[in-house]
C-alpha cells in the first residue's frame, strides 16, 4: 500500500514537473515571437534596439518624451524605453541587455523619487523581467530583492503567469492592446484641475536596493562611455519643499560629479497650464511635444 503511495506521488510529481515544462514553454514561445504592442516593445529593447538616444524612468519617462522630436532636434535615431509604475530596477535590467549588444551615445532618465531612490514595492518591478530571468546579470537583480525569488523562477509558469492572457491574445489575433511611437506612448485627454489630487511630500525612507542600481546605472554608462542625463519632466501643480527634498541629495551628487541634472519641476511655462497634461502628473501628447522641444534645445547647447 505504501509502495503504491510512493508510485503514485512520484508520477504525479513528475506530471505536475512536465506539464509546468510543457506550459511555460509554450507561453514563452508566444511571449518571444509577438512584435506588436508592450511585449513587442519589450522584445525590441531586450534584443534588437540599436538606436542612438534612449529614454528610460517610470511612466512620466514613457508618456513625456517624444522621440520623434528628439529624432527631428539632434539628428539621431531615438527610443522610449519607459514603463508605466516602474523605475531603476527595470531600467537597469534593460539598460544591461543594450549595452550587451551596443554603446548608446546619449540616456536620459527621468528621475522620480518614489520609483527610484525611495522605498517602494521592488517586486513590482522585477514582474517586468521575470521572462529575462536567463539573461547575464538579471538573476543577480532578484537575489538582492528576494532571495525566495530563485526557488520561484524555478517555474517556468511562475515567468510568465501574469503575462499568460494578455500575450495569448496578442499573439493570436496580432492586434496591439496599445500602441507606440518609437517606444512613446502619447497621451489624449486634457485635464480638468478640479479632479486633480495633489501629492504633497512626506518623509521617506531611502531604499538601498534602488539607490545601489542608480549606482550601478550611472558606473555602467560611465564605463561604455554613454552620455548620461538626469531629468525631472514637469507637473500640473507646485511641489513643496519637502517633495523637492525628496531629490536633493541625488541632484547635488550629479553636479559634483558632472552628471547633467535638468529640473523642470515648478516651471512657470508648465505648472497650472492644465491645456499640456492629461493628469496632474502626466503631460498630453501637446505637453510632451513642447517639453520635448525645450529639452533638445537644452542638450543641443549643452553637446555643442
Amino acid at each position: 500500500m505504501l509502495r503504491k503511495l510512493i508510485l503514485k506521488t512520484v508520477v504525479f510529481l513528475v506530471l505536475v514537473v512536465l506539464g509546468d515544462f510543457l506550459f511555460g514553454n509554450a507561453i514563452a514561445y508566444m511571449v518571444n515571437h509577438i512584435t506588436v504592442g508592450g511585449q513587442g516593445r519589450d522584445n525590441y529593447i531586450c534584443r534588437e534596439m540599436k538606436d542612438d538616444v534612449l529614454v528610460f524612468g517610470s511612466s512620466r519617462a514613457l508618456h513625456h518624451y517624444d522621440t520623434q522630436v528628439i529624432v527631428d532636434s539632434l539628428g539621431m535615431s531615438a527610443y522610449n524605453c519607459g514603463a508605466d509604475g516602474c523605475g531603476i530596477l527595470l531600467a537597469y535590467a534593460r539598460f544591461s541587455m543594450v549595452c550587451e549588444r551596443y554603446r548608446p551615445k546619449i540616456v536620459i532618465y527621468d528621475l522620480v523619487a518614489g520609483y527610484d531612490l525611495l522605498k517602494g514595492d521592488n517586486m513590482r518591478q522585477l514582474k517586468w523581467i521575470r521572462n529575462w530571468y536567463d539573461r547575464k546579470g538579471i538573476a543577480e537583480i532578484f537575489q538582492d530583492v528576494d532571495p525566495m525569488e530563485k526557488y520561484k523562477m524555478m517555474s517556468y509558469t511562475y515567468r510568465y503567469n501574469s503575462s499568460f492572457i494578455k500575450s495569448a491574445f496578442v499573439f493570436l489575433t496580432g492586434k496591439a492592446m496599445e500602441s507606440n511611437i518609437r517606444g512613446y506612448v502619447p497621451l489624449e485627454g486634457v485635464m480638468k484641475p478640479g479632479k486633480v489630487k495633489v501629492e504633497k511630500g512626506v518623509w521617506q525612507e531611502e531604499d538601498t536596493i534602488r539607490a545601489q542600481y542608480m549606482m550601478n546605472f550611472v558606473q555602467l554608462a560611465k564605463s561604455k562611455g554613454v552620455k548620461l542625463i538626469f531629468v525631472k519632466s514637469p507637473i500640473w501643480y507646485e511641489q513643496d519643499s519637502l517633495k523637492m527634498e525628496e531629490v536633493r541629495p541625488f541632484k547635488e551628487w550629479c553636479e559634483r560629479k558632472g552628471i547633467p541634472f535638468y529640473d523642470f519641476t515648478n516651471h512657470p511655462k508648465y505648472m497650472h497650464h492644465e491645456e499640456y497634461f492629461d493628469d496632474g502628473k502626466h503631460l498630453n501628447a501637446v505637453g510632451a511635444r513642447e517639453f520635448t522641444k525645450d529639452l533638445m534645445t537644452i542638450i543641443k547647447e549643452d553637446l555643442e
